[in-house]
């Protein structure tokens, strides 16, 4: 889809420098939002510019994303729809306030199209949807996929699941019921989903954020999306620091299943640890052999399956995946097939 990529960063002169602002594991202090003169960088560039009209200057003033995107579309005269704000590696919703978030601003401005070189396409089906007639790109596992899709759902493993490498999802063997799993290298999901040099930074961000994430001791807050450490190793009750500095309420959270803290929690890692291991096993859609409760991918929130369908929403963190293999769903859905179909059971899950 894109051939082109701009990213620019608006943010006050007094916090850039001509250096690649890097906002991976750290939030900037919110609290200034007067209309002072705004810089804008691009993430690919060291030049920061002064140049800016008035209408951006002044958007910090309760405006939501939706109209600082609005704005910012006139001012780089480009559709608004191609474009995105990211903080903190994640795409933020339109209504939010722009005052809630990072500074500087990190605007993403997509392209119209992705163009796929003609060395890397294939006559191949596209692995996630048959019917697809664009160009599809071949993958070094010999599967193929346009480059659309292949962009949807690498962002979607680094966002939803918070994946540090790429697998091919493709159905093989006799009865379609098991995944390729191969690894993609980085380069080749560059290359395949056309990515920009700006687009490719966003992504190697996030990669190492993910890897943050699954590092001892870390955990991303629930609220602000922060990567937080704890205050103490002995209580699972966390204070996120990040939240108060931001002039936002006091927020506190659960280590384990990250949900609000209350007086009466009960969440306990030995706890939830002991009923995903001894739970009994049951079919679900005719595959045997499930485990009867499963832990969100996302917030590790306990779910009981009771029956019908395989696919599940999550009451804590509304997060849709799989009961049987733990396929979290992407933008273009389910990559293990339809509500009633069979795939691999994943292992018991462990809390660490």
């Amino acid at each position: 889809m894109f051939s082109f990529f701009k990213s620019v960063v608006i943010g006050s002169p007094e916090t850039n420098t001509n250096t690649r602002t890097d906002t991976s594991y750290t939030r900037q202090d919110t609290s200034d939002t007067s209309a002072k003169t705004r810089w804008f960088q691009r993430l690919s560039e060291d030049e920061v510019k002064p140049d800016i009209l008035w209408i951006i200057c002044s958007m910090f003033k309760m405006k939501t994303v939706q109209d600082v995107k609005s704005d910012i579309a006139s001012e780089l005269d480009e559709d608004r729809n191609n474009i995105d704000i990211v903080d903190n590696d994640r795409v933020i919703e339109g209504s939010r306030l722009v005052q809630d978030l990072s500074r500087p601003l990190q605007v993403v401005v997509h392209n119209a199209n992705r163009t796929l070189p003609r060395r890397l396409q294939t006559n191949k089906k596209d692995m996630m949807n048959d019917w697809e007639e664009e160009p599809r790109c071949l993958m070094s596992c010999g599967h193929a996929i346009t480059p659309d899709n292949l962009y949807d759902y690498c962002w979607a493993e680094l966002t939803n699941k918070l994946a540090i490498t790429f697998h091919c999802f493709a159905q093989v063997g006799e009865r379609q019921t098991e995944s390729c799993n191969a690894v993609w290298g980085f380069q080749e999901v560059v290359d395949g989903a056309c990515l920009s040099v700006d687009e490719r930074a966003l992504f190697e961000s996030r990669i190492n954020r993910n890897f943050v994430y699954q590092s001892e001791g870390i955990q991303e807050c629930p609220n602000c999306r922060v990567t937080c450490a704890r205050q103490s190793s002995e209580n699972p009750r966390v204070l996120c620091v990040f939240c108060k500095r931001a002039g936002k309420a006091q927020y506190e959270f659960c280590w384990f299943c990250l949900l609000p803290w209350n007086h009466n929690h009960s969440c306990s890692k030995d706890v939830v640890r002991q009923i995903l291991t001894t739970c009994p096993k049951k079919d679900i859609v005719k595959v045997p052999g499930c485990p009867a409760i499963r832990a969100c991918p996302k917030c590790q929130l306990l779910i009981e399956h009771k029956e019908a369908c395989k696919q599940m929403n999550c009451r804590g963190c509304q997060t849709a995946f799989c009961f049987i293999c733990l396929n979290v769903k992407g933008s273009s859905g389910f990559t293990c097939g339809s509500y009633d179909s069979a795939c691999s059971v994943a292992p018991i899950q462990t809390i660490n």
